[in-house]
């Protein structure tokens, strides 16, 4: 294993375009090894309550790996470390972003993989840890392919110009990589968590943009802007249907 910023230096490229590579890429990916942080195990009862899972037990982040979301790759390219994560508040109401459900972990230590296919299973770090450069390792036998950075930068679209927009781009991309159109909408909903309006993320196929949770409509639509949120009446809506007829005209025209 290789610091990510070491692995970098050997390979002669920038440690973000190794995140920029990883995102994509589901054989191989970075991960963190941390030096503190618990996650704990809850569970989502019929009333649409949340409390503690019986008899599980409090997993330990320290001194593992624990592989790295896409998601909070993508955030991790604009980030000014260290990135500290605080622990789930006492007797809050309300989910508010401080829990998870297992594919929507930012880090994921390998024990939490027995709860594979538990729906009402979610994930709340318990105690605070903060994520550096030095805590980012990966495999040194990890095959960075330097054509996929020139992919990324030189995706061409067979649209016209006036429907070039962020989502155009990243639809795109995402086909050109053979994703499915549930899969990217779903990726595109982590990336707006990770981004929460005020966070520059990476979107695949595009570059740095903030997105957010639509607050009226979490599930069928997405925020987005070139610029950070400000009130809750910026940026511009992505909802569901147009994304998927988006998505169906532009696999058409490649």
């Amino acid at each position: 294993m290789l610091k990510i910023v070491d692995y970098a230096k050997r390979k002669k490229i920038e440690w973000y375009e190794v995140f920029r590579h990883a995102i994509n890429e589901s054989s191989v990916a970075p991960v963190a090894i941390l030096t503190q942080g618990e996650v704990s195990v809850f569970e989502l009862d019929e009333d649409g309550l949340i409390g503690n899972y019986p008899d599980a037990e409090p997993i330990p982040l320290a001194f593992v790996e624990c592989t790295l979301s896409p998601a909070l790759m993508a955030k991790l390219i604009y980030a000014r470390f260290p990135i500290t994560v605080r622990p789930v508040p006492k007797n809050m109401d309300g989910f508010a972003g401080h829990f998870y459900q297992l594919e929507d972990m930012p880090i994921r230590p390998p024990a939490v993989s027995k709860y594979e296919g538990l729906e009402r299973v979610w994930f709340g770090f318990s105690k605070q840890f903060s994520i550096t450069l030095d805590n980012i390792w990966i495999p040194a036998g990890y095959e960075f392919n330097i054509q996929v950075k020139s992919k990324y930068e030189s995706v061409v679209l067979t649209v016209s110009k006036k429907q070039i927009k962020p989502q155009t781009k990243y639809i795109a991309y995402q086909i050109q990589l053979g994703k499915s159109m549930l899969d990217s909408w779903q990726f595109l909903k982590r990336l707006a968590t990770e981004s929460r309006g005020s966070e520059t993320i990476e979107l695949p196929g595009f570059g740095p943009i903030f997105l957010k949770q639509h607050a009226h409509d979490i599930k069928g639509s997405i925020l987005f802007s070139e610029t950070a949120f400000k009130t809750p009446t910026d940026g511009e809506a992505v909802k569901k249907n147009s994304f998927d007829r988006a998505w169906s005209r532009i696999r058409g025209q490649k």
